[in-house]
Formats: structure tokens, sequence, C-alpha cells
């Protein structure tokens, strides 16, 4: 039996469970903070105050969700 360790949940998983595991509501979570997180930092808040670009105003809509419920916060 091998095993595998998921990047996004530091966690150690089967090599047949993980089709499983990374379709989990868990794994989904952190994998959308993730990408939140790395979207954020190339963006930045600042330099690109004034930026009305559609990732912009994404990234502007994230900041008000919460992703460990259900709904906006």
């Amino acid at each position: 039996m091998e095993n595998l360790r998921c990047n996004i949940c530091d966690e150690i998983v089967e090599v047949a469970k993980a089709g499983e595991h990374a379709s989990g509501r868990n794994h989904a979570v952190k994998k959308k903070v993730a990408e939140f997180n790395e979207m954020n930092a190339q963006v930045g808040r600042n330099r690109y105050e004034n930026d009305v670009s559609v990732v912009n105003a994404w990234i502007r809509g994230l900041h008000g969700y919460d992703f460990l419920s259900s709904g906006k916060t």
C-alpha cells in the first residue's frame, strides 16, 4: 500500500483513495483558500487600488466570502 502527501491539506492519503480525498469538501475548501491567497499575493491590493479588471473585482468579492460556511459574511 503506497501513500501520498496532499500538498493542499498536508495529510497522508492512500494512493487508492487519492481521488476520493481530492473531491472531498475539506480538500476543496483548503484548495479555494490557497488559490485565493495566491491570487491575492499576485495582484496585491495597494498596487492596483484603482484597477477595474475582472480579476481584481473577483478578488475583492472573495474578501467578503466565508469559505468555511455556506455563504457571505
